[in-house]
């Protein structure tokens, strides 16, 4: 401001300069111009969600600024700014308390209201897989599940919520932001269950155990063995639910549609299960001895065996040389893994990875396990369709070179590669689905709550880590620049 008054002075007494002093008024004026308006900084947010201002406004004029803020936000073109009496008010009752602004809101925008989506209300917690935390001792109770799974006849299991749309908002600019569509949730019809449409409500027609697998919701006919299940008692095999009160032993085999639950402990079985799998024990097995199920696993220790879930496998104290596959996340974040190979396609929670020998073990997270078999399958038909097509486009060209004159026989052929086509864009759009799906659902986090050993493998993606060092606190295993970093979280950070 000094220099630009300076210049006017040498400019004015060159009075016979008529044509530079016009021109230096003009270009000082746009000086002046940006000088005032250093003095605050007013701006849109970057959602244009909100006007931001930066002032201190003990510094300036209060009217000259309310003035030269009320002609920036018509500039701005902001719909519907307050006049300047209102600006005025807001900006004297901030300014006796917080003089010095920055990111002050001056204007909100409307945001969306978003919508109530369909769900059911259910009238019992039947599908917590749990433990019960028994209060006098602070310990889990593995004789007593957290979830109450068993009704009789008749009972209402629960009724719609019905759907409420949303509203759309406007941003400070006057544009719609439209509100987030309502997801209508409802489950199917299944087994032993009946839907009253005028009550909007779920019945049980036969006493059982609840279950809801794939959104279909079905009662299951339990089947209880009140001893072990081992060579003596066969195979078991039941369209419902079975609940073993005591251990499955060496070389048994449960199949069951529905949810699985046995009281003691699994070694060496083989387990399939439509539902959950809850073992009040643990699971102990050698190779070769699979367990596969539909839904989640809930067990005090895992040790050897092959494991296959889709949802999550929350385990308490210990998995060892495991191998899990699942499509939820595993779960044990006060107990360990100790060798083996660990793959969750929504994370993994663990107190400690590895061990003070320095055992391998191998935790991949993110990754579907289900996709490889899937995108081959797909894989293999694109190949073979390829193949097809270009023979067919072969002998089209050789009608075309030699003037064949069976027209017919050419229109067919012609008509054959155009299936041939579609059906492989059907294909190839299918395997892009499957990879975006399951990226869309992947959690690549790895969360260690309290030691990690070398010579344990942390795999994100395309990424891998191999730890070299102990790391004592708790860390969380993330992608950063392209790389896997481990990052120290506080617990307030982690949960």
């Amino acid at each position: 401001m000094l220099i630009a008054a300076l210049l006017w002075i040498i400019v004015s007494r060159l009075s016979r300069f008529k044509v530079l002093r016009y021109a230096f008024l003009v270009l000082t004026e746009d000086f002046f111009m940006e000088e005032t308006h250093k003095e605050y900084n007013l701006r849109a947010s970057e959602d244009a969600m909100a006007v931001l201002l930066d002032c201190d406004i003990s510094t300036i004029e209060i009217d000259t600024l309310v003035s030269n803020l009320s002609k920036e936000l018509k500039e701005l073109r902001i719909e519907n700014p307050p006049d300047q009496k209102q600006l005025k008010d807001q900006l004297q009752q901030i300014a006796s308390v917080i003089p010095d602004l920055v990111d002050f809101v001056l204007i909100n925008g409307e945001p969306p209201v978003p919508p109530l989506h369909g769900r059911i209300e259910w009238e019992g917690d039947f599908f917590n897989t749990g433990f019960v935390a028994s209060k006098e001792v602070g310990k889990i109770d593995y004789r007593e599940k957290t979830s109450q799974g068993s009704v009789n006849k008749g009972a209402l299991l629960g009724h719609q919520i019905p759907v409420k749309e949303g509203k759309d908002g406007l941003n400070v600019f006057g544009k719609k932001i439209p509100a987030e569509k309502p997801i209508l949730y409802y489950p199917k019809v299944g087994e032993n269950v009946r839907f009253d449409a005028n009550k909007n409500a779920y019945y049980a027609e036969k006493s059982g155990r609840v279950r809801l697998i794939n959104d279909i919701l079905s009662v299951d006919e339990v089947y209880t063995v009140d001893e072990d299940v081992d060579i003596t008692t066969g195979n078991i095999i039941h369209t419902g639910a079975v609940v073993v009160k005591r251990d499955v032993l060496g070389g048994a085999k449960i199949e069951a549609a529905g949810n699985i639950e046995v009281r003691g402990i699994i070694e060496n079985a083989e387990i399939q299960a439509g539902g959950d799998l809850v073992v009040h024990g643990g699971i102990r097995q050698s190779e070769g001895h699979r367990v596969v199920v539909e839904g989640g696993i809930n067990a005090m220790y895992i040790d050897g065996g092959n494991i296959q879930a889709n949802k999550d496998i929350v385990v308490s104290r210990e998995i060892i040389n495991s191998t899990l596959h699942t499509l939820g996340a595993v779960v044990i974040p006060k107990g360990r893994i100790v060798g083996g190979e660990i793959v969750a396609l929504r994370g993994i929670y663990v107190g400690r990875a590895g061990s003070k020998t320095y055992t391998p073990t191998m935790l991949v997270a993110g990754e579907d396990f289900s996709v490889r078999g899937k995108l081959n399958l797909k894989k293999i038909k694109i190949k073979r369709l390829a193949m097809e097509l270009e023979q067919l486009k072969n002998v089209i060209d050789r009608f075309m070179t030699d003037s064949v004159d069976d027209q017919e026989e050419c229109t067919e052929e012609q008509t054959k590669v155009q299936e041939l086509e579609q059906e492989l864009q059907i294909l190839i759009k299918e395997a892009k689905d499957i990879s975006s799906e399951s990226a869309e659902r992947a959690g690549k986090v790895v969360v260690v709550e309290d030691t990690l050993y070398p010579k344990t493998t942390i795999c994100l993606g395309e990424e891998k880590l191999t730890v070299a060092e102990e790391c004592v606190g708790k860390f969380e295993a993330k992608i950063v620049d392209g790389k896997i970093k481990l990052e120290e979280k506080l617990v307030s950070d982690i949960n």
